[in-house]
């Protein structure tokens, strides 16, 4: 992976459920949009959120699941459930693009002037110019449940341990963590995958139900990141909540695990140093900063502003 100064646009979808998506009720994407945000989730909703947590206006745009947003120039793309792939110019009025399938897409980025889309079974849709997408099946078992790119790379991972690389958006490796790492690493379902300038991250579940975080230089050597931490009483614990997506403090310098049962995860470079926040009771999903505020959004519709002294 080339160490440049990144641009990184990254869409991830989180999703605690095996079948990501399509079984959980409430947000499950969400990305900052003008001063604000914007939330879509379950039963086609959209909805954009003030800085204060505040919902200012809700649109179902579809009847099935959304699970995934991006920005691409001037339009906004909006991806689901049983193929639902939706453009808009004006976050008004969407319409729906033809892409040929009816696999349920869980994640969106923009790289190399193209529109990607995971999906189910290892299908990727691959969107260039005038809103035609070619299907691209590549040799996974699990569904491409996340994407992240930067200026030069982009991964995505698998349910079902897989991590696949491509500098140009059409040709991929694969690289099948499981196989590679047995008597290693225990197996491993991820759920969310993050790139930056300088590292890339990988999170999910063991088999066991245990958490994982796994980081790489160049998507080739991992090593995993021990998730403990000391609570309140000075204890040392493990984190036992699985992380549903990765969000980055470049401020900070530190990856934000997102996590089911309300917690989330400060994993900064100094190993011993990990803190657990518990924001809520609800399974969050995702969460994003827009000019220095964060919002964090989950089951259920929950939503939660993170106030300034939150960290």
């Amino acid at each position: 992976m080339k160490h440049r100064t990144a641009f990184f646009l990254v869409s991830s979808l989180l999703l605690l459920f095996p079948c990501k998506g399509s079984s959980m009720n409430g947000y499950r994407a969400l990305i900052s949009c003008g001063d604000g945000f914007l939330a879509a989730g379950s039963g086609g909703r959209m909805e954009w959120i003030s800085s204060k947590g505040l919902v200012i206006k809700s649109l179902q745009v579809s009847l099935f699941g959304l699970n995934a947003l991006l920005f691409n120039h001037q339009s906004m793309v909006v991806a689901g459930d049983s193929g639902t792939l939706l453009i808009s110019s004006d976050q008004k009025s969407f319409r729906q693009v033809d892409v040929h399938s009816n696999s349920t897409v869980f994640s969106l980025v923009q790289f190399n002037n193209l529109i990607l889309a995971g999906s189910e079974q290892g299908l990727l849709l691959v969107g260039g110019e005038k809103d035609r997408f070619e299907l691209l099946q590549l040799a996974l078992e699990g569904n491409i449940v996340s994407l992240s790119a930067n200026e030069t790379d982009c991964f995505g991972v698998t349910d079902r341990g897989e991590i696949i690389h491509s500098t140009d958006g059409k040709q991929w490796k694969i690289f099948y963590f499981n196989t590679y790492y047995s008597g290693y690493y225990k197996p491993c379902r991820f759920t969310s995958v993050l790139v930056n300038e300088h590292q890339l991250f990988v999170a999910g579940k063991h088999d066991d139900g245990t958490p994982a975080l796994y980081i790489s230089a160049e998507g080739t050597i991992w090593t995993e990141r021990a998730l403990t931490y000391t609570n309140d009483q000075n204890a040392y614990c493990n984190l036992e909540e699985v992380p549903a997506s990765i969000s980055y403090d470049a401020l900070e310098e530190q990856l934000l695990l997102v996590c089911s049962k309300g917690k989330i995860m400060k994993v900064p470079s100094c190993s011993h140093c990990n803190q657990v926040l518990n924001v809520t009771n609800e399974n969050l999903t995702v969460l994003t900063q827009n000019a220095g505020n964060w919002l964090v959004v989950g089951e259920d519709f929950h939503i939660h502003a993170l106030e300034d002294g939150w960290k």
